[in-house]
Parts: C-alpha cells; structure tokens; sequence
C-alpha cells in the first residue's frame, strides 16, 4: 500500500493507513502483532497501534490480498505510571510503560540517573539520583523519548 501518514506511534495511538483496496479488510498486524482498525474507504483507514507491538512492518491483509507499507514503523517508548511517586534522593522507582527495552537513560526532573535496569519490555527499575529535582520521568531509548503524565516529588 502507499504508507502511513505517520512513520512512527506509541502503543494505543491511532494510526492513518493510505492505499487501495482496503475495502472489505479482514486484519490490520503490526510486525506480526494483531490491530484493531476501521476501514474508512477503499483508500484509507485507521488503526489502533496495539500492545506488544514493535518495529516493523504494517500489513493490511484483504479478500484479494495481504498489503505490506513500504516502509517500517517505529513504535515509541510510552511511560504508562510509576511508584512510589514522591521520595527522597536514592528511592527506588518502579517505572511502568511499553517499549523500554534497550533503555540507555533514565531522567527524573531533567537529572540523569545513575542507577536503572530493564527489567523487561514494560518495566525499569531506577534510582533517584543525587541533585534530582521534582518533575517528569523520562526514558529514552533507540526509539524515542518517553516522558511520564505526572511529575515525580522529591522529597527531603
């Protein structure tokens, strides 16, 4: 199909689908992994990036057909909650969100920390560094900047 009108997305954001014969599309995958979707006309639909999705490519499979984009799709970290969400300088953090393997750096109010682990695809454990200041946490990986909703407290 001609391609995606955006390149990349995070897990449950919507995507826009451009091509032909999309009519009567019977499954939407994300590099293998299943999508909900919404055929709007022959040419263009619309698809939920779902959960387990990884780079790759997006097929549209059809009556007559299996669709491929001619491009990959990048789907970006997401940081989806954390706990606790206040401590002081040296708390572990339990960081919750989609995509963060391969993680190569963790920010708590815009101050490195020093101290994380993957511990898989949706969960890091970090460490409050020193000199960190009450704000959001992010997470960066080879797919983009994860930055959470809500600001962590530094405590005293």
């Amino acid at each position: 199909f001609a391609g995606l009108v955006t390149w990349q997305g995070a897990i449950s954001k919507t995507v826009e689908i451009l091509g032909q014969g999309f009519t009567g599309a019977t499954k939407v995958s994300f590099n293998g992994t299943k999508a909900s979707f919404t055929v709007v006309s022959d040419t263009y639909l619309t698809a939920t990036v779902p959960a387990g999705a990884t780079k790759g490519f997006v097929t549209v499979t059809t009556p007559t057909a299996t669709l491929t984009s001619n491009r990959e799709f990048f789907v970006l970290p997401t940081i989806t909650s954390f706990s606790p969400d206040s401590g002081p300088v040296g708390t572990v953090v339990t960081i919750t969100g989609n995509n963060l393997t391969g993680a190569t750096k963790v920010k708590f109010g815009g101050v490195k920390a020093t101290s994380f682990t993957v511990n898989s695809d949706t969960q890091i454990t970090a460490t409050v560094p020193t000199a960190a200041a009450t704000g959001t946490i992010q997470v960066t990986t080879s797919g983009g900047t994860a930055t959470s909703a809500t600001a962590f407290t530094v405590t005293p």
